[in-house]
């Protein structure tokens, strides 16, 4: 009997020692399982993009117009626009300055926003030294016009287009580029800064896809950002202090800006230049 016995427990530890792999194989899958879970997305913020593509008959684009598209009031005066073939047209006068078209586009306040656009220069357009050109961002008090920001009550995101030997008088038809053009806190100089960054050589009558991504920074940190991209191609990814109060950090308005200058004759051209632009979208991240 007692022989019995032992063999029964022999065969008993046999089992056990037989199934110990496979239930340490389905431990190891549950755990492994369980990691895999927490590992989850980030969650959505719930806020949409709004994407404008134009679709209107050939002739003036009024600000009622442009503001029943965009969904969102207009500020400043909306002129020299007009609708071709789907999309934006804005005419830079002749032998102008800050001409053109220089509204705000009054979005919901968000501390982080994204736009991407369509631009296009017209198959005739004089680059001359160059200007402001499509949407930007606008930060709390919003700085431009070489009013520097140092006040760190807020701060802009704009592009430019530019020439350094194109004038009135030289035409080039060469060696223009997008550059960045950013008002902040900790801006070196007067007028906004490029960071030294320019993009790929530009050509009239040929479509470019411009990105620019705004975060606001907390407090004194400089922990905001500040993102263009030109083509699916980084242009500027920088870290940055926009402003040192927190009642200035949000974002206010989207900048629609299209004119020459600078402020010297030699920004200014002798022929009315022509811009298009297609396939607005812009986006509030973070409220």
């Amino acid at each position: 009997m007692k022989k019995v016995k032992i063999i029964k427990h022999m065969v008993l530890a046999v089992v056990i020692i037989l199934l110990l792999p496979f239930a340490a194989c389905k431990r190891g899958k549950t755990n492994d399982f369980v990691i895999e879970n927490d590992i989850k997305a980030p969650p959505s913020t719930g806020l949409k993009g709004t994407t404008v593509s134009f679709d209107r008959p050939d002739g003036t684009y009024t600000k009622a117009q442009a503001e029943s598209d965009l969904g969102v009031p207009i500020t400043m005066t909306w002129q020299n626009t007009d609708i071709y073939n789907n999309q934006v047209r804005v005419r830079i006068p002749a032998n102008s300055l800050s001409k053109g078209n220089i509204v705000n586009i009054d979005v919901a306040d968000g501390t982080e926003y994204e736009i991407s656009f369509k631009v296009r220069f017209g198959p005739n357009f004089d680059w001359s030294r160059g200007g402001k050109v499509g949407f930007g961002l606008h930060i709390g008090n919003g700085y431009t016009g070489c009013n520097k920001a140092d006040s760190g009550l807020g701060g802009t995101a704009r592009l430019m287009w530019y020439n350094p030997t194109g004038t009135k008088t030289n035409h080039v038809t060469t060696g223009t580029y997008f550059r960045p053009y950013v008002y902040y806190k900790d801006m070196p100089d007067d007028c906004g800064n490029d960071f030294g960054k320019r993009s790929k050589e530009l050509k009239t009558d040929t479509w470019y896809t411009v990105k620019i991504k705004v975060k606001s920074n907390t407090g004194t940190n400089t922990d905001g950002f500040v993102y263009y991209e030109i083509d699916g191609q980084t242009l500027l990814s920088q870290a940055i202090r926009w402003t040192t109060n927190d009642d200035y950090r949000k974002i206010k308005y989207i900048t629609f800006h299209t004119f020459r200058g600078g402020s010297q004759e030699y920004w200014e051209a002798t022929t009315d230049g022509l811009i298009y632009y297609d396939d607005l979208v812009f986006t509030r991240i973070a409220n």
